[in-house]
């Protein structure tokens, strides 16, 4: 049994003033009674330390729209109403409601709840069109967190070997091919913008706290002080990179097999990841790779988990995975290669959900800024200054709220893997019949009503 991974949390205060949901006002016909207070466990509702006699303004970010308090005014003084500020949060996929989960995360190292409870709707696109097993939820010992049975989130990068062969002396006979072995399924990925010095040291030390890797242009910025932690994606081969580095990084070209070899003469132990956009001919590409050695291959997806340059109806991560693994799986090469994701993971179930669909491991990027207060209002994209100042904040507090962020992901993926009864995150890979998708069960459904529905239109035009 491995030694027990945890990851110590630190409350790193925001630097702004929180963005919260809604707006909690006062009148002045309050009487100061204080059931307020009472009736709140947000701690939205307090009394004014100076005068105990009188209750202060309502903290209103802290507010999670429970409507307590509003029932339990015997004067109807309490209004609440939407934030105007947190509806600009973001866009489209990138929500409000991911973003300041994400910014709580950070902050506290807790997993957010949410007094007013889920008000649905129950599916909606992408990861959550995907609904998981939580069928030993009812067993207490099966718990990730509180259990008393211990849940393994680590696995390994590098190529598989399908036979291990020993000796007559009980010895490995097989040559193993180098592994880097990490705590946890999540690493770092290229920055999609805020690309600040400070920013970089602040990510960096939140993977060499957490055992992880960073990827990281080394054009752009490198740090030797995190070799052990850092992945160069490297244009063009480097021989200092590559003897120094465990594991380099390769964008997906004509020549990458050249490349991939020449990477392994420099240093045989150095792991070689090649970056496949996920596009069309996908699945052949990785099978090509596979085939042909190559240890790790990076499929990403553009920054809301969409197919890259795709002309119309692009496909979702998820879906994609899904697609690649299961080709893998026919040909009998599933298991010599490791893939890792990337593209539109935002929240927590989103990690346990694509590797659920087939993955190893996921690469995560923009929640990492938004750990260190991005808004993403993708301002520095046109080189306008950073209305959150990430080129001015600290590293050591920039990495602790990733450190912070990074624990309360993994308590979740811990309570999935503990709902599911599974103890090791590695036995969730391919695992598809622990889900249900939203769109198998509609065309399972709803298909022999609407095909009825087409022959009666026949029949009835004939």
């Amino acid at each position: 049994m491995p030694q027990k991974y945890s990851i110590e949390v630190s409350p790193a205060p925001s630097r702004f003033l929180p963005i919260g949901k809604y707006v909690m006002e006062r009148s002045e016909e309050c009487i100061n009674c204080g059931r307020c207070a009472t009736a709140c466990i947000y701690s939205v509702h307090q009394r004014w330390e100076e005068d105990p006699r009188f209750m202060t303004d309502p903290v209103d970010y802290l507010c999670k729209g429970c409507f307590r308090c509003l029932q339990e005014c015997p004067k109807e003084t309490l209004t609440i109403r939407k934030n105007k500020d947190y509806l600009l949060l973001g866009d489209p996929y990138w929500t409000p409601e991911i973003i300041s989960k994400n910014w709580y995360q950070a902050e506290t190292g807790k997993i957010p709840v949410s007094g007013a409870g889920y008000t649905g709707p129950f599916s909606g696109e992408g990861f959550d069109s995907m609904w998981t097993d939580m069928s030993e939820i009812v067993r207490p010992t099966r718990d990730g967190i509180h259990g008393r049975e211990y849940i393994s989130t680590s696995v390994d990068i590098g190529r598989k070997v399908p036979v291990i062969k020993f000796d007559g002396h009980g010895n490995i006979a097989t040559p193993l091919p180098p592994s880097i072995s990490i705590p946890l399924p999540i690493i770092f990925n290229v920055l999609p913008l805020g690309r600040y010095e400070q920013v970089y040291e602040a990510i960096a030390g939140a993977a060499s706290h957490l055992g992880t890797l960073m990827i990281v242009d080394p054009d752009e910025w490198l740090n030797m002080t995190h070799s052990a932690h850092v992945v160069p994606l490297l244009t063009r081969l480097s021989e200092n990179l590559l003897k120094t580095c465990t594991m380099v990084e390769v964008e997906y070209n004509s020549d990458v097999l050249n490349e991939v070899k020449e990477a392994k003469r420099t240093k045989s132990k150095t792991i070689v990841s090649v970056r496949v956009p996920f596009q069309d001919e996908v699945e052949r590409i990785v099978e090509e790779l596979a085939n042909d050695g190559v240890e790790v291959i990076h499929l990403y997806a553009d920054i809301n988990g969409r197919e890259i340059d795709a002309f119309s109806q692009p496909r979702f991560i998820k879906d994609m995975i899904q697609e690649v693994h299961r080709h893998l799986v026919e040909l009998n090469i599933r298991d010599t290669v490791t893939l890792m994701v990337s593209g539109g993971i935002a929240l927590p179930e989103h990690v346990a959900k694509a590797i659920l669909c087939g993955a190893d491991v996921t690469a995560i990027d923009l929640p990492l800024l938004i750990a260190l207060e991005c808004s993403y209002c993708k301002d520095c994209c046109h080189e306008a200054p950073c209305p959150r100042a990430l080129e001015e904040i600290d590293p050591r507090w920039g990495a602790q709220r990733i450190i912070n962020l990074i624990s309360a992901w993994r308590n979740q993926l811990l309570e999935v893997l503990g709902a599911m009864g599974l103890r090791e995150v590695r036995r969730l890979r391919g695992e598809l019949g622990r889900a249900i998708f939203c769109e198998d069960i509609e065309n399972e459904v709803f298909k022999a009503v609407f095909v009825k529905e087409v022959e009666y239109d026949v029949k009835s035009i004939n």
